[in-house]
């Protein structure tokens, strides 16, 4: 891996980084020199990465406590970065509630688009804004495989990740100009909190399961290389099947298949 901080700066943002793929993101950028801004609900957690992060490696870590669907999580970021300059946005936090659409409160359906979609436009505009002026800068969008192809009892997560997918993408081509980098990540079965879930048997799912930091670590090695990655060679070889090989009809109804075996009697 480069060393981003040459080409970044000092600071990047992480937000959804109180465990998970984010944690991960903050620790190997911690590694690389990095100061941080962490984002996430939970002020405990982020306190005790801060103390680990602040510890171990000599950096300074500023902990956001912020509800990403809340109209005021944008003001809330922006004044705790007012007074330094993000270099590196990592974009990551992100929900799935895997269940049949139509028994799950609507409520919960468009908090969960604000977080996975509201959330990291308004956040990309505000940086990458910044960034563009400054003509230097980086945004990682995290994604996921399923964002190529839909999936039954995960229909609005999918949807969303396929927004970010494209909307990265194309955000990409027209940042270039200004020297900024865009990436989209998008990983498949990875181990994380929002894998377990009461109600659905992630771990059933037969798909090969990759661990948080080796997600992070390919996202950081790409960016700035390409404008999109698939974390791991079997799940590239799917994403490569079900948009190539296959009739989309064909992968809604695997994908389908798949989530309705993991799912609990009365959800189906």
């Amino acid at each position: 891996m480069e060393n981003l901080t040459e080409r970044y700066g000092n600071w990047a943002l992480v937000t959804g980084s109180s465990s998970g793929i984010g944690s991960e993101f903050a620790r190997l950028l911690a590694a690389e020199g990095f100061n941080l801004v962490v984002a996430a609900r939970r002020q405990h957690r982020l306190d005790e990465l801060a103390n680990q992060l602040t510890a171990t490696y000599g950096i300074e870590v500023r902990s956001v406590s912020v509800d990403l669907t809340s109209p005021d999580h944008l003001d809330v970021i922006s004044k705790a970065t007012s007074d330094i300059e993000i270099g590196l946005t990592v974009l990551n936090a992100g929900a799935a509630t895997p269940g049949a659409f139509l028994k799950q409160p609507l409520d919960d359906r468009t908090r969960n688009i604000r977080l996975n979609i509201v959330a990291p436009v308004e956040l990309a505009y505000h940086y990458g804004e910044e960034m563009a002026r400054r003509e230097a800068g980086g945004i990682i969008f995290v994604a996921s495989m399923v964002g190529f192809t839909g999936s039954p009892y995960m229909a609005s997560y999918a949807a969303a990740k396929s927004y970010i997918l494209n909307f990265g993408q194309a955000l990409g081509e027209e940042l270039k100009v200004n020297n900024v980098d865009v990436l989209v990540l998008s990983p498949g079965a990875t181990r994380t909190a929002m894998a377990e879930h009461d109600d659905v048997d992630m771990g059933g799912l037969p798909m090969p399961w990759m661990d948080a930091e080796t997600v992070a670590r390919i996202g950081l090695a790409s960016i700035g290389k390409k404008p999109s990655v698939i974390t791991g060679k079997r799940n590239k070889l799917m994403v490569f099947m079900m948009t190539r090989l296959m009739p989309r009809r064909m992968s809604y109804k695997m994908f389908g298949q798949m989530m309705k075996r993991s799912m609990v009697e009365h959800l189906t």
